[in-house]
């Protein structure tokens, strides 16, 4: 059947033209420059015209773009990065000497990142009423490394487990446009603080829409080295993809784990978990 391929990929052309005629839109924020671009608008577009928001309401939308719909595009999405990844992989080449010569802070801000979220994120979990939950939520950035990680370790539907989904699940819906408001930001609020291309390895770390959104951003505010921006992002994705399975289950899993009965007694009044 093509007439729901046709549908969708005329609503696809539509997110598209309606995002560039948009273009980029700079605004201050009190001492932040925030930077918005055309992939930021067209995540937001394609979330509201979905049929369980707009297409609620808007009859001939959900006609446009029904559950079928929904459905059939996830496939794309791997196809759609292939010339994504090619491009990066083009910018990364001419900036390899660069690279080499920054390898061990790209190297050590990957397994930085990771303690942090374990300093800062398994005690704000455990404030908030979570038990074992904390642990699969914090361990990582919880991307498809930690879920597998995760699921040999106790099983998705362990309270572990449900924590690392539920991070999963709230940086796949949510972590694009997050991203992309941190990357501009943070850019020029601390552009003047740390190197860009520091910040740039920051970006690394998460899904590849994550990072795309991030560095994108931040090229913006630094347009003068926007390709190596984008270079050290990708090879700090890579990097933290490469590491993070082993990394994950010799060294933050087990430093969760025994940080939360540290942790418990200190911050969890009430008895269970």
């Amino acid at each position: 059947k093509l007439r729901p391929y046709i549908k969708l990929h005329i609503a696809v052309i539509i997110i598209i033209v309606i995002s560039e005629l948009i273009g980029v839109l700079k605004f201050k924020v009190w001492i932040a420059m925030v930077t918005l671009f055309p992939m930021l608008y067209a995540v937001v577009l394609g979330l509201i015209i979905s049929p369980n928001i707009l297409g609620k309401v808007i009859e001939p939308l959900k006609k446009l773009v029904s559950e079928e719909e929904v459905k059939i595009a996830s496939p794309f999405i791997i196809g759609s990065l292939g010339p994504l990844a090619a491009k990066y992989g083009v910018l990364v080449g001419p900036n390899v000497p660069m690279m080499i010569k920054y390898g061990i802070p790209l190297i050590a801000q990957n397994f930085a990142a990771t303690i942090g979220t374990i300093l800062i994120g398994l005690p704000v979990g455990l404030l908030l009423g979570l038990r074992r939950e904390a642990v699969g939520a914090s361990f990582d950035i919880c991307r498809e490394p930690a879920l597998a990680v995760i699921s040999e370790r106790y099983g998705l539907d362990s309270p572990e487990g449900l924590g690392t989904l539920g991070v999963y699940i709230c940086g796949t819906v949510y972590g694009t446009l997050w991203w992309a408001f941190v990357g501009s930001t943070l850019g020029s609020v601390l552009g003047n603080v740390f190197h860009p291309l520091a910040l740039a390895m920051a970006c690394g770390p998460g899904s590849a829409s994550m990072m795309t959104a991030c560095s994108v951003a931040m090229s913006l505010v630094f347009p003068e080295i926007k390709d190596a921006i984008l270079a050290f992002a990708v090879a700090s994705n890579l990097i933290s993809g490469v590491i993070a399975v082993y990394y994950d289950s010799l060294v933050t899993l087990p430093l969760a784990d025994k940080l939360y009965y540290v942790l418990k007694p200190i911050l969890v009044r009430s008895k269970g978990g």
